[in-house]
């Protein structure tokens, strides 16, 4: 290949070429949420130790519930603490800049194990981009994985995957993985959305949490992470867990304006309407304003 120069790396969303492995991660937001993983590099940047099984980091919004999917009456966790970029690739397990609340759907292909032919999942790309690396050892990657938030909500409703490769002396190689959701821009830089969902699960994309959209579900008790404001009930034991649903998730504080006469309650002040006086706005449990006949306000 002719030496290329004159390609603007940044300009393309891409790391700069420099022959050699680059990783770089974006900051928490205020919010503490992940917002970006990029890397650049060969295959023989690819971590040779294999993966720590546990990861011990939960992202903010981690929570998680035994849903059954299928007829058979199978339950599987609805949550994967996911990686933006793989452990195959990053060589990260722990790190929350690299982790967010994902589908197992959406992480691994399927509700339990693993798809890597369900295109509406992250390991189809995964496993086909790090062939790719495979028999192009003297190749690069550019490989980019962003978490999509709408507002506040802690639990992203999209991830974008972008992948391109890159010759010996920095020209951009189209990378064609197929499947419906791959989009190729004029530079050869391809692109790919992915929703973050399950068929058997309505996610409150806010907050973290869900409830099975057919069927029973159980909470795990170690689910809940300790600065979230929605936990989980304990259960009395693994039994009643099965048998009953648990109690639904509150609030440990709810806002209720004009000294607490208005009928609706908000979970945050800052959603209230802007000629709130919030001199008068009171705090209660979710729990007691249920009782008063109070209910959340539609507008948050």
């Amino acid at each position: 290949h002719a030496k290329q120069t004159n390609i603007d790396y940044p300009s393309l969303n891409l790391l700069t070429f420099k022959k050699e492995k680059q990783l770089v991660l974006g900051e928490f937001d205020s919010l503490g949420r992940a917002t970006s993983a990029h890397i650049q590099l060969q295959d023989k940047d690819e971590p040779k130790k294999r993966r720590e099984p546990k990861i011990k980091y939960n992202p903010v919004g981690w929570h998680n519930y035994k849903l059954t999917y299928g007829n058979q009456g199978k339950k599987s966790w609805l949550f994967n603490r996911g990686h933006l970029i793989g452990y195959q690739f990053s060589g990260l397990t722990d790190e929350g800049k690299n982790l967010v609340p994902l589908t197992a759907w959406t992480n691994s292909g399927h509700y339990k194990g693993t798809n890597s032919n369900n295109s509406e999942g992250m390991l189809y790309y995964e496993k086909r981009l790090d062939s790719w690396l495979a028999t192009h050892p003297n190749f690069w990657l550019d490989y980019q994985v962003k978490p999509i938030y709408t507002g506040n909500e802690l639990i992203p409703r999209q991830v974008v995957l972008q992948y391109v490769g890159l010759d010996e002396s920095g020209n951009l190689i189209n990378i064609q993985l197929g499947g419906s959701k791959e989009s190729v821009d004029s530079n050869g830089i391809s692109t790919v959305v992915l929703e973050n969902y399950s068929k058997n699960a309505t996610i409150d994309y806010l907050k973290g949490t869900a409830t099975p959209s057919l069927v029973p579900t159980e909470e795990s008790s170690q689910s809940s992470s300790s600065s979230s404001v929605v936990e989980s009930q304990p259960s009395e034991s693994s039994e009643s867990v099965e048998a009953s649903q648990p109690a639904t998730q509150l609030a440990t504080v709810v806002y209720i304006a004009r000294n607490g006469s208005a009928d609706v309650y908000w979970y945050s002040k800052e959603n209230m309407p802007s000629n709130t006086n919030l001199s008068k706005v009171i705090e209660m449990s979710e729990e007691e304003a249920l009782s008063l006949g109070k209910r959340h306000t539609t507008k948050e």
